[in-house]
């Protein structure tokens, strides 16, 4: 037998040799395999990009899962046809959060913990949103970005800057809603406002612009959802000259009802979450014929009716719904910057996310081609700028797009339509005002009605 140090010599030179044989097995050291220094763009040993979507496929938001699930289930197919994210195929992982903060919380861990999702697109009700981004996605350093969640709130959420929107913010659509009711000769409205974040942010928006056009609230009312009945919150708003629907379908579809019973006001307003065709088929649409509404539209670009199209190819005509583009658009983001950082660690994609997402760079549009070419030149070190579908994005520290879209619509009954009037580009920061719709609906600008338009370019 050999001396007990001479084998300790040998024991220790063949744990060496195993361990180079072991590190050649696999390909040498994690620099090497990323081809070189940090934040390279050639593809890495990254596990193939997993994105959780947290959509409302129950709940007060029902109406609105589906479609908004099939726009950011169109961008991966699209993406996977073109060789999916640094050579894998992009998972997507469906989660019912229910419209429900409580649900919303359970999924996105259920995401993170189980299915090991990199990245979240959703939740869609702000109130969700919040609560996902400060007890899941914020701390455990996951990147989410909101397709639909549009709260003033969420601008100062918790979230160690994990959390980005494809929307503006509603302090937009506040601004933009006052003008309508401005033009319209509306100059009192009470507001029915969801109780969550959403409801309330947009409710405080809207009254701090309508008073400083002039206008009154009478009342600013909140509601929760799945009531039998609203009776005694509509008490709050009779004899008003308008009333500001800013709620969810399930909710409003029945105090609407009743207030057409019980003659509460002479007039409506709708908004984003009151934009839906389902809802008016249940309450019958010519009780609300000429109604008038805003919700978040598109900045004008080339994409658009290429989108539609490849929508209608896969899932029939695409809805009048507000926010299936903007889910499209959160998965290509999520997507380039992946390339970007030639890495699906969440962190590393949230460090790029502005890079490719904000000017300057070569611009770059959705679509299967198009999104090899710009995983071309990333590969080549350029900077790009990926535009939309709806429109240029621009995030500012806080997650935020700083420029979007409002526009403004009406119910037309004869055709069962929700009828696009005016789009205006709003810079959020500037508080600017600028009419587009000739550029955006590429049609000579339609009258609003009642009572004209604000200025082409207005500041508040």
């Amino acid at each position: 037998m050999p001396h007990w140090s001479e084998r300790y010599r040998w024991l220790a030179a063949l744990a060496i040799f195993a361990g180079l044989i072991l590190t050649l097995a696999c390909g040498g050291n994690d620099e090497e395999k990323q081809g070189g220094s940090p934040g390279a763009t050639s593809p890495s040993q990254s596990a193939a990009l997993k994105i959780g979507a947290l959509m409302s496929f129950t709940g007060d938001l029902s109406k609105f899962g589906q479609p908004i699930f099939n726009g950011a289930e169109l961008a991966v197919s699209e993406i996977n046809a073109s060789g999916g994210v640094l050579g894998n195929q992009v998972q997507l992982v469906r989660a019912d959060d229910g419209t429900s903060p409580q649900q919303g919380v359970s999924e996105a861990r259920r995401l993170v913990d189980v299915e090991k999702v990199q990245a979240i697109v959703g939740a869609l009700s702000s109130g969700v949103s919040l609560q996902v981004a400060e007890t899941v996605s914020g701390p455990d350093s996951i990147l989410q970005i909101s397709p639909a969640s549009t709260s003033p709130g969420l601008t100062d959420a918790k979230d160690n800057d994990f959390l980005f929107r494809t929307t503006i913010s509603d302090a937009a659509q506040g601004l933009v809603l006052a003008q309508l009711a401005n033009a319209s000769a509306i100059t009192e409205v009470c507001t029915m406002y969801i109780n969550n974040a959403y409801g309330k942010g947009l409710s405080n928006a809207f009254t701090t612009e309508f008073q400083a056009l002039g206008g009154t609230v009478t009342d600013q009312v909140p509601h929760e959802s799945a009531q039998a009945t609203y009776a005694s919150e509509l008490q709050r708003c009779k004899g008003a000259q308008a009333l500001a629907a800013i709620a969810y379908p399930e909710s409003a579809g029945v105090f609407l009802r009743e207030a057409l019973e019980q003659s509460i006001t002479q007039e409506f307003l709708f908004v984003d979450g009151t934009k839906s065709d389902k809802m008016l088929d249940q309450l019958g649409w010519d009780n609300f014929d000429g109604v008038k509404g805003t919700s978040p539209g598109n900045l004008p670009t080339q994409p658009s009716g290429g989108f539609a199209e490849r929508y209608k190819a896969k899932y029939g005509p695409l809805p009048e719904l507000p926010y299936i583009k903007e889910a499209y658009d959160a998965v290509y983001l999520i997507a380039l910057s992946a390339e970007a950082a030639g890495s699906t660690d969440s962190t590393a994609m949230r460090n790029k996310l502005r890079d490719v997402a904000n000017a300057p760079g070569k611009q770059f549009e959705p679509g299967s081609d198009n999104f090899k070419q710009a995983v071309a030149a990333l590969k080549k070190g350029d900077d790009i700028d990926y535009e939309g579908v709806v429109g240029p994005f621009e995030f500012d520290d806080k997650g935020d797009p700083q420029i979007g879209a409002i526009e403004w619509f009406h119910v037309d009954a004869a055709n069962k339509k929700l009828v696009t009037d005016k789009v205006f580009r709003v810079h959020i920061v500037k508080k600017e005002v600028t009419d587009i719709t000739e550029v955006a609906l590429g049609t000579p600008t339609p009258s609003a009605g009642g009572g004209g338009s604000p200025n082409s370019t207005s500041s508040y």
